[in-house]
């Protein structure tokens, strides 16, 4: 094995690593988009078909090279060569998890991680327990619904369920209505209490409540593969992937890990959307003429806390990715003391915060956390807010509780806070 190394090497547009279905889906897609420098490694799925490809090797390091914004590509044929963006077909580094919850192993009625969905469970009449909920789970939820007898989803940290604020006018509430009339949507039972343990028959919740279910699927997230080399993939600042990730989480929309720019997943299971999204950040970063694009840590942070009850459109990349383009500086980060005032009350708060410029409307965007509690009779009104850093405010919102307690904060224009000067 050979991890590059050598800035003389070749260096492709697009490195797609897997030639499988999806590597070949890719390719297509990027035709379709007019990329044309694209390298196929089949990482042993097979011959490649399409554009030039390295066949019967595998990638086993990948470095993210901060001064060239280019990744660098080791394979077990000893080869190196670099790619500006890689998209990352084959096996991910991460595996589907599941927590150690009390009694697992008792349960006698079917169970899976939706990750690794079995395709001979038939869910028809079956009382469903859904535990965490992530994308993978979300996926089949409608489909769980139109036959399961009952689906139950139960709250698994760090994941919870947000209830979805009404913001639509009166004349839009009536179009909705008209239109959706006769055709609403079953949804599943959310279980507000924590998960006790598991017993033969279903699961029980901290209020002694037991839930009978036939099947339990957790949508828990993901892990790091164990024994993964650390030079599989080493992300910006010499991070690898096993210091970037948590047990539980996953990539943003399936795509995109913090502190990994321009380094994509397509893994399923809605491969078509990932590939449209991914297409979507590249054609960003052409207009934008940028060579580094990252989801940004706030983005990913709050695609982790929320159960995806539902299979939803991501935003537009340039709302949640960062672009090189227009670049942060250290500056652009607080992490003290503030005055937030809320429903006529002023409290004495520890805020964490950062912000960007968005390259595309040209206004700043900022956000953070609310890390000391805040009395919950100040939040049952409308959630605007006024921030004030200094002597410096700023309009905020409050968007959310964590599931630790915490809330997170977010506005839009000049911050609280210094910015570099902008």
């Amino acid at each position: 094995m050979t991890q590059a190394s050598s800035r003389a090497e070749p260096c492709h547009d697009v490195v797609v690593i897997g030639a499988g279905t999806a590597g070949r889906h890719v390719s297509a897609a990027l035709r379709t988009a007019q990329v044309a420098d694209v390298m196929l490694v089949d990482n042993g799925c097979g011959a490649a078909v399409g554009p030039p490809a390295r066949s019967g090797c595998e990638v086993v390091a990948a470095t993210f090279d901060d001064d060239t914004d280019t990744w660098a590509l080791g394979t077990t044929s000893g080869d190196s060569f670099r790619g500006r963006v890689v998209i990352a077909t084959h096996p991910p580094a991460h595996v589907p998890w599941k927590p150690d919850i009390a009694g697992c192993n008792t349960f006698r009625g079917e169970s899976f991680h939706a990750a690794e969905w079995n395709p001979g469970f038939d869910p028809a009449g079956k009382r469903i327990a859904a535990v965490g909920t992530d994308s993978a789970l979300g996926h089949h939820i409608d489909r769980l619904m139109e036959t399961a007898d009952s689906v139950m989803v139960f709250e698994h940290p760090p994941r919870h369920v947000v209830p979805e604020i009404p913001l639509l006018t009166t004349r839009a509430q009536r179009w909705v209505q008209r239109h959706l009339r006769g055709r609403r949507r079953r949804m599943p039972l959310v279980v507000d209490s924590t998960i006790e343990g598991l017993t033969e028959s279903g699961i029980r919740t901290n209020d002694g409540v037991l839930h009978p279910a036939d099947a339990i699927i957790y949508g828990t997230g993901f892990a790091i593969r164990d024994r993964l080399p650390e030079q599989t993939l080493v992300g910006a600042g010499g991070v690898t992937i096993q210091q970037a990730w948590r047990d539980g989480m996953e990539p943003y929309y399936g795509v995109a890990v913090h502190g990994f720019p321009n380094y994509f997943f397509i893994t399923g299971p809605d491969v078509g959307g990932q590939i449209r999204y991914v297409i979507e950040c590249l054609e960003l970063m052409r207009r934008t003429a940028s060579t580094r694009i990252e989801v940004l840590r706030s983005s990913q942070q709050v695609f982790n806390e929320r159960a995806q009850l539902q299979i939803k459109q991501p935003p537009r990349p340039f709302k949640a990715f960062d672009l090189s383009a227009y670049p942060r500086d250290d500056d652009d980060t607080y992490d003290g003391t503030a005055t937030l005032e809320i429903g006529g009350s002023r409290h004495r708060v520890r805020v964490r915060l950062t912000g960007h410029l968005d390259p595309i409307d040209g206004t700043y965007h900022w956000q953070g956390t609310v890390v000391d509690p805040l009395p919950q009779e100040s939040l049952r009104q409308p959630r605007s807010a006024t921030l004030t850093v200094a002597g410096h405010s700023a309009a905020a919102r409050i968007i959310e509780r964590t599931p630790w307690g915490t809330h997170t904060v977010a506005g839009v224009g000049a911050p609280p806070y210094p910015c570099g000067g902008r």
